[in-house]
């Protein structure tokens, strides 16, 4: 076993603690309130169990009457560098949501093919995690597109507020990501506003995956999370025939399985949706829409349904659907990481050890700030530190811990 104490370094069950003794709520009284075991609440406490999922993590939030962010310590995390840059940015992306392009120019204007650009390369770094670098672009390309819908007539107006819907919706999902969930509500509805001011399905599509994810953020509202999606998913399906409106109501379905993964239902038929429009695709035609997702497709719908597995604590069919799943097929580098983190989480829940560092460390390789930055990596790797062999945690693992946060440097 490794010598690192149960009390040193960060893990969510060590706020659990001590948020509960603050309150004066007893171990029995939380496990009732969360549904387990009071066992079961002392391993979480000790960091001999990781948490491990979002339902038990958003279950302990509620039943203790805090946000997600006070267990997990995000959005103020100063332990991750892309963290803090994107912190600073997230004032100045509140006031663009806000003035609504009512602010003082600081850049030349830009034309609408170099805004439609700008935000091409905005969605590329969400896909990316790239927050570095997507931070601050977002509330300048806010500002931007407002401009345009105020100033120009035509479809060069309705390009505007087409491009708005989309650099919206990616604001509202990094600011989510980020742990912003206000201010991501916010991203939401200029989402949908700019949505209603173009006849473009993906814009709908788009507005409706962000707003699902904002809610999926807050246990009291999954079933809302997947009731969003599902509505407007089925509305728009039979309809979407352009590439962007393919993939952006492809990715609602997930959502939709996702949602239901974390409600503890059935996801299969929501997955079922989405593999059925992966068959569409090659048939659909271009669309003149900036909104896009790339990511979609038969690739990631199996991610996704390694995402819903590790939600469901099947460990043996995530591992199943991953060894079906070549990730050189994943092009998109982010999601990649995620496949091995989505192993390395199943592989940890069986207890191979070893075979989870392996694929943590791979992910890690191919996506460094995009894995550092995951809270449920952070808790895996805490676990690990505190239950692995001495040999394990002295080598690899133990500086993977102090990357992600979760030891003292």
């Amino acid at each position: 076993m490794s010598e690192t104490p149960a009390d040193e370094g960060r893990f969510v069950g060590r706020q659990v603690r001590s948020i509960r003794a603050r309150r004066g709520i007893s171990q029995q009284v939380l496990a009732d309130r969360v549904g387990v075991s009071r066992g079961a609440i002392a391993k979480y406490e000790n960091g001999e169990r990781p948490i491990d999922s979002r339902r038990l993590l958003y279950a302990l939030a509620s039943a203790l009457g805090v946000r997600v962010d006070d267990l997990t310590g995000q959005p103020g995390d100063q332990t991750d560098p892309s963290a803090m840059a994107f912190h600073a940015t997230v004032a100045d992306i509140e006031t663009a949501l806000w003035a609504a392009g009512d602010a003082t120019p600081t850049e030349p204007p830009m034309s609408i093919a170099d805004l439609a650009a700008a935000a091409r390369r905005a969605s590329v770094a969400l896909i990316d995690w790239d927050f570095v670098v997507l931070g601050p672009m977002l509330a300048p390309l806010l500002t931007e597109c407002y401009r345009h819908t105020a100033d120009t007539t035509g479809a060069q107006r309705d390009r505007a507020w087409n491009i708005l819907a989309g650099i919206a919706s990616d604001t509202a999902i990094a600011l989510r990501v980020r742990g912003y969930t206000a201010q991501a509500w916010t991203a939401t509805q200029v989402a949908e506003q700019a949505a209603t001011n173009t006849d473009d399905l993906a814009a709908f599509a788009a507005a409706a995956f962000a707003r699902s994810q904002v809610l999926l953020s807050r246990p009291e509202s999954f079933c809302a999370a997947l009731n969003c999606a599902t509505r407007v998913a089925d509305e728009l399906d039979s309809h979407a025939t352009t590439l962007g409106e393919l993939e952006t109501v492809g990715m609602l379905h997930l959502q939709s399985a996702l949602s239901a993964a974390a409600l503890g239902e059935n996801a299969e038929g929501y997955f079922d949706k989405a593999a059925e429009i992966t068959a569409r695709i090659p048939h659909a035609r271009p669309g003149w829409s900036i909104l896009r997702n790339p990511t979609f497709g038969v690739e990631n719908v199996t991610l996704w349904r390694m995402s819903a597995g590790m939600e469901q604590r099947e460990p043996g069919r995530v591992l199943e659907l991953g060894s079906a799943l070549p990730p050189a097929t994943i092009s998109a580098p982010s999601r990649r990481a995620q496949y091995f983190v989505e192993l390395g989480r199943a592989y940890a829940l069986q207890r191979e050890y070893p075979e989870s560092l392996n694929a943590l460390l791979r992910a890690e390789h191919i996506a460094p700030q995009n894995v550092r930055s995951m809270t449920h990596v952070r808790e895996l790797v805490g676990h690990m530190m505190r239950t692995a062999r001495r040999g394990l945690t002295t080598g690899d693992l133990g500086k993977l811990a102090k990357r992600v946060g979760a030891v003292p440097t």
